[in-house]
């Protein structure tokens, strides 16, 4: 069986109202611009509709599957169970809602040739964004960024939590199976690891809104992600060699 081009992944978590929507203009724009290409839909443990409308939006086409399972595990485990499943020679995950357009692809793949790894930024360019967070959010942002600075730095990056990232697969997966956070410091704990082994990573900006509906709260989440922040640091203190 030939291999697909591209490997897109979207997590999803109580997103039937948001995700069915947005999966037919994915297909659509993928069917016109990847033709050989894999969709993963991974339902991370929903408690709503949100497997019947992936499953209702993607019946059609053998190139989308869903991947569901309970209870929710968190968005980096959701996305890890992607990857492990992806075969592609590109990966790339996105947020359910389409906060960063379908338009961006073509530029996020076009910087992985060059680049083992190219993120997705909020930060580089102000400008880009259209619609921002809550003020809460915003604060919660900075607060986390000088933990992170302090306890895995990174400090380089404008963003590491956008939900717009691509990786070669191989180092995609590679990378994944490594990793052991489970909710938002997923994206942390990956590029740390990354940095550890030697790989080379891309920030770009890209085009972004906000979009109503984060499942995180934030005083639990803070603190979640202080305690991860810390577990990253310490269950990866050896050299990380990619086989």
């Amino acid at each position: 069986m030939k291999l697909p081009n591209l490997s897109v992944i979207i997590p999803a978590f109580n997103e039937q109202f948001r995700l069915g929507p947005h999966l037919k203009p994915v297909l659509k724009y993928l069917d016109a611009h990847y033709p050989n290409y894999e969709l993963i839909i991974v339902d991370d443990g929903s408690t709503d509709d949100t497997a019947q409308t992936a499953s209702s939006a993607i019946a059609k086409e053998p190139r989308a599957k869903l991947i569901s399972y309970r209870p929710n595990r968190g968005k980096g485990y959701a996305i890890r169970v992607g990857v492990q499943a992806s075969r592609g020679t590109a990966v790339l995950f996105m947020d359910a809602d389409l906060s960063t357009p379908l338009e961006e692809i073509p530029h996020i793949l076009s910087m992985l040739k060059t680049s083992d790894i190219v993120i997705g930024s909020r930060g580089q360019d102000r400008t880009k964004v259209k619609k921002s967070p809550p003020i809460y959010r915003l604060l919660a942002s900075f607060v986390f960024d000088q933990v992170k600075f302090t306890l895995v730095g990174l400090r380089k990056y404008k963003d590491t939590q956008c939900g717009f990232k691509a990786y070669k697969g191989p180092i995609a997966r590679k990378l994944f199976n490594l990793a052991q956070i489970d909710r938002f410091m997923f994206d942390a704990e990956i590029l740390y690891l990354a940095e550890k082994a030697g790989l080379t990573i891309k920030e770009i900006p890209v085009d972004w809104a906000d979009s109503p509906g984060s499942h995180v709260k934030f005083w639990e989440g803070l603190i979640n992600m202080l305690r991860d922040l810390w577990r990253i640091r310490n269950i990866h203190s050896q050299p990380v060699i990619l086989a």
